[in-house]
């Protein structure tokens, strides 16, 4: 379950702050790089309350099969940016600053975005991050990346929806599972499918995985939850879903929207039947929970499938979640 701090004012700013060392010092980030990210946080923080009136921060941990460290998302529903580019340059400010800010973030972060439309605000992405010596085989699907986005409703402190992956057989698997209802009987209902998921053999297929969650979620509240397999060297996804997990595939000029069979696992599952789609190179997957409108898309984003899937992902939460539920948002791509 991912947290986030609101910035509404200044004090906020230090809390962030705050918060990014804590997670610092839980990756074991150098002195010199948890710096980088107080800086990144304050003069993001100082930003999107000057410019904006204010936003949410996500600051969380990531890993992946190159570097590791700390990512931070920032969103706001301000004026935005007409030109991104200026704006990112040191020097330029529309406030009457010496605008050394965006410059600053772009220069200290080991990778970085901005995503902004005139009057529909601002993402900021940033990433401080060591590399990870590894001598395993990277392949197709390590090269895949994914991101996501699990909010518990507001007022709850257990988050019913959940999303993990794993890589294995050539394969990147993905799972979003959201437990009927919310809170913690919600919450362990899906943390019984997240434990069935990680334990599935290889062999098996995302039908295969929902069949066995679903003997292994008996006695819980139950969960609809959808499942892919993507095999980027072979150019496949096989995905298999119970429930109304949203789900969209996109690559070579087409957007599909996965179906689902109707059910709950753990309590009435019927058929449930794998969908074997292409991959393409330039394919992205996004799945979402009910949390957020089932008629999301990208129309109203130009150039926002390009991006980094934490990019994607944290738009789509901003502008599309109903803020009545949990809301889980992930998405699979190459970068």
């Amino acid at each position: 379950m991912e947290t986030s701090v609101v910035i509404e004012e200044q004090s906020q700013i230090a809390q962030a702050r705050r918060q990014a060392l804590a997670v610092a010092a839980s990756c074991n980030l150098s002195e010199e790089l948890a710096g980088r990210l107080a800086l990144i946080v304050t003069e993001a923080g100082t930003n999107v309350l000057k410019y904006a009136g204010g936003g949410e921060m996500f600051i969380r941990p990531f890993a992946d099969h190159f570097s590791e460290g700390v990512e931070v998302l920032v969103l706001d529903r301000g004026p935005g940016m007409q030109d991104v580019s200026r704006s990112a340059q040191d020097g330029h400010s529309s406030g009457g600053t010496l605008g050394f800010g965006m410059g600053t973030i772009a220069r200290m972060s080991t990778m970085s975005d901005i995503f902004s439309a005139d009057g529909r605000g601002t993402l900021l992405f940033s990433r401080v991050a060591r590399p990870c010596a590894t001598d395993k085989y990277i392949g197709p699907a390590e090269r895949l990346t994914v991101s996501g986005l699990s909010i518990a409703k507001p007022g709850q402190e257990a988050c019913g929806d959940m999303w993990a992956e794993r890589r294995s057989g050539g394969a990147l698997w993905v799972i979003v599972v959201d437990g009927l209802g919310h809170g913690p009987q919600a919450a362990e209902a899906s943390a019984v499918a997240i434990r069935t998921f990680h334990a599935a053999s290889p062999d098996d297929s995302p039908q295969d995985v929902i069949r066995a969650a679903h003997v292994a979620m008996k006695g819980t509240r139950g969960a609809v939850m959808a499942i892919a397999a993507i095999r980027p060297a072979l150019g496949v996804v096989d995905f298999a879903g119970v429930g109304n997990i949203t789900a969209v595939l996109t690559g070579n000029g087409e957007v599909k929207r996965i179906g689902s069979s109707d059910g709950t696992v753990g309590y009435s599952l019927r058929i449930v039947r794998d969908q074997s789609l292409t991959w393409h190179p330039d394919s992205a997957l996004m799945l979402t929970s009910d949390g957020l409108s089932t008629r999301w898309n990208l129309t109203g984003h130009p150039g926002l499938i390009s991006r980094h899937p934490s990019v994607i992902s944290g738009v789509l939460y901003r502008d599309f979640s109903r803020h009545n539920d949990d809301a889980t948002v992930v998405v699979i791509k190459g970068i």
